[in-house]
């Protein structure tokens, strides 16, 4: 039993049947009908592939016809013409078949001829099982098939039956296509080209008998479509190509594949880990392009080197320097598993490697510290000079301290703990910072810097109040925060905080009245201060004696400006009251004869004593309602 493989297929007719050859397998573009050409069992071509099967051996022959969908709904019918007819002139089918599975009530949807079967014709609709009986054929006959899917969609697949598919088979031996080996070609550009003509010998070595055609696609080899030229332009890295080769005496073909492979040689770069280079040293040599790639260098034009590169496209190799050194590229190359060049690409990239001094990175810091205890001793965090003295070199290099340029000089006694260093003279001190080649000491560079402190830095900031008066809850905002060090902020000397990220501070305060805002020196180098001051009073009040809101006066005052004084004044400015903070409050009246509700004028004269003893005349002058 010989398989034969069908998809849908450009439209062929019976001029152009594909021949049927040893196993039958093939793949095809197929959809559609070509021209009107079958006829019997009531049918016509809707979706039909002609194909030509020519008989080796005689016997019985059949086959089973199973759609690759197994819906019921997927019909394929078939006509059978022959023997050794012309497509010229047609006669009639010998078999055919156009029973729908549905209507017939089968329970699958296989077509075909058979042992079993007894009628020659069957179909259309109901009529029929879907299988005729089988053919007698004689060696040397041809026959024609049609098959056609008139409902639904999807490929199928034939198995010949019957006792000519046993044996050497039914149908003639298709030529030879030999395998061949992948064809690889270099790129620097991401396309190559390939010469498929020299490729024809090595498919099939008799081309006298035999044609070798290539095409893009199975499908194109099957029909014949779009066969390429000899030179063949790819831009993938792999592309598949498929060579067709056809017999001249029996027209039988067989197909083979092979892959047309993009080997990308990329421009190989260099890198260096250090350059310039301040004393002799081994470097770091850096080299990156395609992966697996060979590449071949020099140093200084001396003899050619060669080291591979990893799957990344990298590799690195040490070198010594000990003065000016050219490292160039000349060539990279890919090698197959067998250690062929399979690509190869001239380079031209080199860097030279140098020898130079190196310097102390710029603008190191000078330390100026609080000496809160006012001894003259003072703690420094050297090491925050670390990696402004080394940004001017690469890796590789180290930091240390001394205290005079003597010993910098000659590395004669490093300060030991620069992390947490107390002066060893009196401030001003001059410190002195070594950079060096942790591997060549050598070569160094050094600088200095400055450690001072200072005894007295009181804050300048500025104090603004959210609102003026009259609320319960009052903030206070400390901003615009200068001067020397950190600083930290209480209000009447109480729970100490710091600016956030933005030099500001906002601390809350409850009720009216004075409020000192004080900074000082983290490390106890000076405080200053700021006073602002709160009035808060009720809006209105209520004097019918019910116990609420009875009286009228400022509140926060009692302390700190007990002396206060508050004067009351009806809108045209005649004066009805005078009180302090400390007395009971306005009781709504004027010698005894309660005023009217109304709206009522305050005036508030009062002293503001800072906390060095100064006092400032203030006033406040705001309005209130007196409700009945």
């Amino acid at each position: 039993m010989c398989p034969f493989f069908g998809i849908a297929q450009q439209p062929n007719d019976c001029v152009n049947a594909i021949v049927i050859c040893g196993n039958g397998s093939f793949s095809s573009n197929a959809s559609g009908a070509g021209v009107q050409e079958v006829s019997g069992c009531s049918s016509e071509e809707h979706n039909s592939i002609w194909i030509r099967v020519d008989i080796v051996q005689s016997g019985t022959l059949g086959f089973d016809l199973i759609p690759e969908n197994t819906d019921l709904s997927v019909d394929y019918d078939f006509w059978v013409y022959g023997p050794n007819e012309d497509c010229s002139s047609l006669t009639t089918p010998i078999r055919c078949s156009t029973t729908n599975p549905i209507a017939a009530g089968q329970t699958n949807n296989h077509t075909g001829i058979g042992d079993a079967a007894m009628e020659t014709f069957e179909g259309p609709g109901e009529d029929g099982d879907s299988y005729v009986e089988w053919m007698n054929v004689l060696d040397g006959e041809s026959y024609y098939i049609v098959i056609d899917r008139p409902v639904g969609n999807g490929g199928f697949e034939i198995n010949w039956t019957g006792t000519v598919s046993e044996g050497t088979g039914a149908f003639p031996e298709p030529p030879v296509a030999n395998l061949i080996a992948d064809i690889e070609e270099c790129s620097d550009t991401g396309s190559a080209n390939f010469n498929l003509g020299n490729l024809r010998s090595s498919i099939n070595p008799d081309l006298s008998e035999n044609v070798v055609n290539f095409y893009e696609t199975l499908a194109n080899a099957t029909d014949n479509l779009n066969p390429l030229a000899d030179t063949y332009t790819s831009s993938q890295t792999i592309k598949t190509i498929y060579a067709k080769v056809t017999s001249n005496l029996t027209q039988c073909t067989n197909v083979t594949e092979f892959n047309l492979i993009i080997n990308q040689i990329e421009n190989v770069s260099i890198a260096v880990s250090e350059n310039p280079i301040c004393a002799p040293k081994e470097v770091e040599v850096l080299f990156s392009g395609s992966e697996n790639a060979i590449v071949e260098y020099q140093i200084n034009g001396g003899s050619t080197q060669e080291i591979q590169l990893d799957a990344a496209g990298s590799a690195e190799v040490d070198q010594f320097i000990n003065s000016t050194t050219d490292i160039t590229v000349i060539n990279t190359y890919v090698e197959d598993i067998d250690g062929s060049i399979i690509c190869s690409a001239s380079q031209n990239e080199s860097i030279s490697v140098t020898i130079a001094g190196i310097s102390v990175g710029d603008n190191l810091i000078d330390f100026y510290e609080c000496d809160g205890n006012k001894d003259g001793k003072v703690v420094y965090h050297l090491t925050s000079n670390d990696s402004i003295a080394l940004s001017n070199v690469g890796s590789g290099y180290q930091v240390n301290y001394y205290t005079s340029q003597d010993e910098a000089e000659h590395r004669n006694n490093p300060i030991i703990t620069p992390a947490s260093f107390e002066n060893t003279t009196s401030l001003p001190q001059e410190i002195w910072v070594r950079v060096e080649d942790a591997s060549f000491t050598d070569c160094y560079a050094i600088s200095s810097f400055q450690l001072d402190a200072y005894t007295d830095a009181p804050p300048s900031f500025e104090v603004k109040r959210s609102n003026l008066n009259f609320e319960e809850q009052h903030s206070i905002t400390i901003s615009n925060v200068t001067g020397i060090g950190t600083y930290e902020f209480s209000i009447n000397g109480e729970d100490w905080k710091q600016p956030d990220e933005t030099n500001t501070l906002t601390l809350t305060v409850e009720g009216g009245g004075q409020f000192v805002v004080t900074g000082r020196h983290t490390e106890g180098c000076g405080s200053s201060f700021k006073t602002t001051t709160f009035i808060d009073y009720p809006r209105f009040f209520t004097p019918n004696q019910d116990g609420i809101h009875d009286t009228w006066n400022i509140k926060g005052f009692q302390q700190q400006n007990a002396d206060a004084k508050i004067l009351i004044f009806t809108r045209f400015g005649k004066l009805l009251k005078s009180l302090s903070p400390s007395s009971r409050g306005w009781d709504g009246s004027y010698h005894g004869k309660q005023m009217p509700s109304n709206d009522y004028w305050f005036l508030v004269e009062y002293v503001e004593q800072l906390p060095d003893g100064t006092t400032i005349n203030k006033s406040f002058k705001s309005n209130f309602t007196l409700k009945r």
